[in-house]
């Protein structure tokens, strides 16, 4: 197989992620004054419900098909027989999920009134196993990814904006967002056929796969219960209302890890190529060049979004959501966090199959952001859930790259941490003076963001920052 620029692939990866940026900045704000904020938060508990599930049936199957798929991806024969054994766990992972959910609607009485919504949400578990999304990573398809995301997230804004008209319509936007995620998987249980024929196997070789595959699975519990527990937390002890703001924050959050998690997401097949064929030094220097990327933009997009956190909130969902400003501050500190703890699990723990390291630096993340938030929410409700969500970003962070740094050490250059700090330091001072100077609230966000961006990038340049010219080099040569 010929191996794709990976900087193509972080392109289109963030092309996609983008739209999927852009289509929430357009359905949110029109959504979450349609809704209100109470059915906002049945909304969020709901999904952070349906989202124990998905992971139950989703075991660690995702990341471990990309790791050791990437090895395999040259021999058709091969790949799907690796891709059946791995389909044939999944689905049998799937049905097990929805008998434990079927039996927490029926017997949790705190499940009943938001049954319907839950049950709807969940269809997406059941067409995310069928389609297998993973092996379109394994060869790195990001265009047909891309393009298909893009379709399927145009037809649920249409069907949004004609459908979803009132406080009354929850229901339809719980299928119409359904129909944006299943319908993509739906195309590939077709469009996965040109690199691998899946059937459902079941005998002794699935079991070389179940110990690896528990193991991240174990990660992934983890990783959810530190990532979900505030908003379930918070929607058991606060109420719909504080996980409804709390839900303006942490899309914001989201959007901004996924865009910024793009260049990781794509480079987890190519690092676990260069390792399986033993190429230990293009395996370093991929790694340096793309953590020197993430520290070039996630620190600016920290401080930018903590500056014009007023502004977020006001424009996205109005007035009504201003209280989640605060939280949306502290999340923009936990964003470094989070995007550094990523690039350590994925492009240095989990491509060397040091999951145990990771399941246990998720473990300690997962436990203490649960103690804080169940100390903390009934004092500060949805302030509490960022702040310790902030924290266990921080712990993760930490702890991973005490593991990892016996297989990667970051090479970070003088010029670049100051090009960086520099840069971000006068974003800073840009917003708070935009802010001073222009009264209207959009036009001061768009000049903010305008002028932050040409003098961060001039700051680059006049620090020669290596990031930079890895981009400029790249353009040159094609």
């Amino acid at each position: 197989m010929k191996n794709k620029f990976i900087g193509v692939n972080a392109l289109l990866n963030a092309i996609k992620t983008i739209f999927s940026i852009i289509f929430p900045l357009i359905t949110f704000p029109y959504i979450s004054r349609v809704l209100g904020v109470e059915n906002i938060g049945i909304y969020n508990f709901s999904t952070s419900v349906v989202s124990y599930f998905t992971l139950l049936a989703g075991l660690g199957i995702n990341t471990y098909a990309i790791r050791e798929g990437a090895r395999y991806r040259n021999s058709k024969k091969e790949i799907s027989e690796f891709c059946s054994e791995v389909f044939s766990i999944n689905l049998i992972s799937t049905l097990i999920s929805y008998g434990i959910l079927a039996v927490c609607l029926l017997f949790l009485p705190s499940l009943h009134d938001d049954a319907l919504i839950i049950l709807i949400l969940s269809v997406s578990i059941c067409f995310t196993t069928l389609g297998c999304e993973w092996v379109f990573n394994i060869y790195e398809e990001f265009g047909y990814i891309t393009i298909r995301t893009i379709l399927f997230q145009i037809i649920s804004l249409i069907l949004m904006f004609v459908f979803v008209k009132n406080k009354h319509s929850l229901i339809q936007y719980a299928l119409i967002t359904v129909l944006a995620t299943s319908g993509a998987n739906i195309i590939n249980i077709f469009a996965r056929k040109k690199f691998c024929d899946i059937r459902f196997c079941f005998g002794v070789k699935l079991k070389k796969h179940l110990f690896p595959i528990l193991i991240l699975f174990a990660n992934s519990i983890a990783m959810t219960i530190y990532i979900n527990s505030d908003v379930t937390i918070l929607g058991l002890i606060s109420g719909n209302y504080y996980v409804g703001l709390y839900s303006v924050a942490t899309k914001v959050y989201t959007m901004l890890k996924s865009l910024l998690g793009a260049l990781i997401v794509v480079s987890i097949p190519r690092l676990s190529s260069y390792l399986g064929a033993e190429n230990k030094k293009q395996y370093i220097e991929t790694s340096s060049i793309i953590l020197n990327a993430l520290i070039t933009i996630a620190v600016p997009a920290m401080v930018g979004t903590f500056a014009l956190s007023d502004e977020i909130v006001l424009i996205l969902s109005g007035r009504e959501y201003i209280a989640a400003s605060m939280s949306l501050k502290i999340l923009s500190v936990a964003l470094v966090f989070s995007i550094f703890s990523w690039f350590y699990t994925s492009c240095v723990l989990v491509v060397n199959k040091q999951d145990k390291s990771v399941l246990k630096a998720t473990t300690l993340a997962a436990v203490a952001n649960i103690v804080m938030n169940v100390i903390l929410i009934p004092y500060f409700n949805q302030n509490a859930a960022a702040l310790t969500t902030a924290l266990a970003e921080l712990i993760s962070a930490f702890v991973c790259y005490w593991y990892g740094r016996k297989y990667f050490h970051a090479n970070l250059q003088k010029n670049d941490i100051i090009s960086v700090l520099m840069g971000s330091f006068l974003i800073l001072l840009i917003c708070y003076l935009v802010r001073l100077c222009i009264s209207s609230l959009c036009v001061s966000v768009v000049v903010s963001v305008v002028i932050s961006m040409i003098i961060y990038g001039a700051v680059l340049v006049l620090f020669r920052n290596n990031s930079l010219k890895y981009i400029l080099d790249f353009v040159k040569r094609k």
